[in-house]
C-alpha cells in the first residue's frame, strides 16, 4: 500500500526549486522551534518565497507538515528494507534489528520524531501511519517466512501490524520523556515485541488466545 498521498507539486523548474527551498526551511524550522511556531508566512521569510507561491501546493502548515511526515515514512521503509535487518538469522534479531534501525533514522532525523513521535496532524493522516506500520509487519512477516518461523501467525487480526505499533508505541514514550529513542528504549520496545510474537514461535497454534 503506498504511503504517500499525491501532492500537486510544480513541474516548472523556477517553480520546483522554490518549493525545495519551502520544504527545506520547513524541515529547519520545525527542528528548530517545533510546529507550533512553524507557519507559512515565517517559511515564506525563510526560504525567501513569496506567500503566494506556497499557498496553492500548501493551504495551510499541516499540509506541509503531512508531505513531509509521508515523505520521511517512505524513507524509513527503504532504510529498513536495505538495513543489516537481511542478515538476521531469527525473527527474534530481527525485531531487535529493526527496532534498532528506526531508533538510528528517527534519531538521525529529528524531524521524522517531530512528525511521526509526537502524533499526526491531520485525519488523513493515520491511513498513512497505518500505512507505514502494515509495510513494516509486511517486511517482519516476509523475514519470518523465509525463515520458517512464526508460521502460524495470524493475519486477522494482524499480529505483525500490531507488533509493530507495540514497538511504536515504546518509542514514542521514549521520544515524549527525553526527545530521543535511547538504547534502553530498544530494549524495553524488543522485550514488549518479542514477549507479544513469542506466543506463535516454534508451533501451531490458535489464531487467537484461549
Amino acid at each position: 500500500m503506498p504511503i504517500t498521498r499525491d501532492v500537486r507539486l510544480p513541474v516548472q523548474e523556477r517553480s520546483a526549486a522554490r518549493m525545495a527551498k519551502v520544504l527545506d526551511a520547513a524541515e529547519r524550522m520545525l527542528a528548530d522551534v517545533g510546529p507550533e511556531k512553524t507557519s507559512i508566512p515565517a517559511l515564506a521569510e525563510t526560504a525567501d518565497v513569496p506567500r503566494a507561491a506556497i499557498y496553492p501546493f500548501f493551504p495551510d502548515k499541516y499540509a506541509l507538515f503531512s508531505h513531509l511526515a509521508r515523505i520521511h515514512m517512505e524513507r524509513l521503509l527503504d532504510a529498513l528494507a536495505h538495513s543489516r535487518t537481511g542478515h538476521a538469522d531469527t525473527w527474534r534479531a530481527w525485531v531487535e534489528t529493526a527496532i534498532e534501525e528506526t531508533a538510528d533514522y528517527y534519531n538521525a532525523h529529528p524531524v521524522a520524531s517531530v512528525l511521526l513521535l509526537r502524533g499526526s496532524f491531520a485525519d488523513s493522516d493515520h491511513d498513512a501511519h497505518g500505512a507505514k506500520n502494515a509495510a513494516i509487519g509486511d517486511l517482519l512477516r516476509a523475514k519470518a517466512a523465509s525463515l520458517g518461523e512464526l508460521r502460524a501467525l495470524p493475519a486477522v487480526p494482524d499480529a505483525a501490524t500490531i507488533a509493530v505499533e507495540i514497538a511504536f508505541a515504546c518509542m514514542k514514550h521514549g521520544y515524549g520523556k527525553e526527545g530521543r529513542i535511547s538504547p534502553a528504549i530498544c530494549r524495553e520496545a524488543t522485550r514488549a515485541v518479542t514477549a507479544y510474537l513469542a506466543r506463535w514461535d516454534g508451533g501451531d497454534v490458535g489464531d487467537s488466545p484461549a
